[in-house]
């Protein structure tokens, strides 16, 4: 089982959807709704996310598919400010993981740390990300690497009406004392909201991403992930939320046992202090 639990990391965590998903914020890119003037001082906020979840292949494999139930707690601090009218910084720092009800051998942490410069211009945002991680085997449990990314993405949004369209292209280049885990990785994804009134809305994010892992034993592996979802949205205050997602996602790999398909069902409560 130990040697199970060591090669996990490897072959898969931090390759596999759910560690990639955890990864993506797309609120993290949304432009602030009402910006701090340059003269202000910064502001702190704590910002995170409990989402209990159903899944059909909580290994994420092609062929040993196990049917389970996780929850997922996220919590981020976060000091904001701007440096002029156009120009923001962020700096926080994160954790979150993944706990399985039955396959343990699922269940995962991280732990970051980081900070983005933001420009902003002519209505998009462009931005740099730096962050330091920690990736735990277990429930903070087996430090399994560390590494840091360095990223790059541009971002905007349209609104016509009651819809809000969102993209954003994210490239990220990840530094790992782990071999395999250092990569270039590629997110295009787009945020959509439709609001039903001042409380409801439906909400997807449709994404693809891809992966080009560079050394060791990943050394020319090529991912592909694909996942598109629908979710209802339920506003109990412009801080607190409720959503509720179907989801389906699939991913392609030159590494045959890296390819699987995974349906996710389940609520997430964000909120923002």
């Amino acid at each position: 089982m130990r040697r199970s639990r060591i090669l996990l990391p490897i072959f898969g965590l931090f390759g596999a959807s759910t560690a990639g998903a955890a990864d993506l914020d797309v609120t993290e890119f949304k432009t602030i709704a009402a910006p701090v003037p340059y003269t202000s001082a910064p502001s702190w906020s704590v910002v995170g996310s409990i989402a209990p979840t159903f899944t059909d292949n909580a290994l994420f494999t092609r062929d040993n598919r196990k049917s389970d139930v996780y929850y997922v707690p996220d919590v981020s601090v976060r000091l904001d400010g701007n440096l002029s009218n156009d120009l923001s910084y962020r700096l926080y720092a994160r954790a979150q993981y993944e706990a399985f009800s039955r396959e343990k051998d699922g269940n995962f942490a991280v732990a970051r740390m980081g900070g983005r410069l933001t420009q902003n211009w002519d209505g998009w945002r462009f931005s740099a990300i730096y962050e330091h991680r920690y990736d735990f085997d277990g429930i903070y449990r087996d430090l399994a690497f560390t590494s840091n990314d360095v990223m790059g993405s541009v971002a905007r949004d349209f609104r016509f009406n009651n819809a809000t369209f969102s993209p954003l292209l994210l490239l990220t280049y990840r530094f790992s004392d782990l071999a395999e885990a250092r990569r270039w990785r590629f997110d295009a994804v787009l945020g959509i909201e439709v609001k039903l009134d001042s409380k409801w809305s439906i909400v997807s994010t449709p994404l693809f991403e891809a992966y080009w892992f560079t050394d060791g034993l990943n050394s020319g592996r090529r991912d592909q992930l694909y996942s598109a979802d629908v979710g209802l949205k339920y506003n109990f205050a412009s801080n607190v939320s409720l959503t509720t997602t179907v989801l389906y996602e699939a991913r392609t790999s030159n590494v045959p046992l890296r390819r699987y398909r995974d349906v996710r069902i389940g609520p997430r409560l964000d909120f923002a202090f």
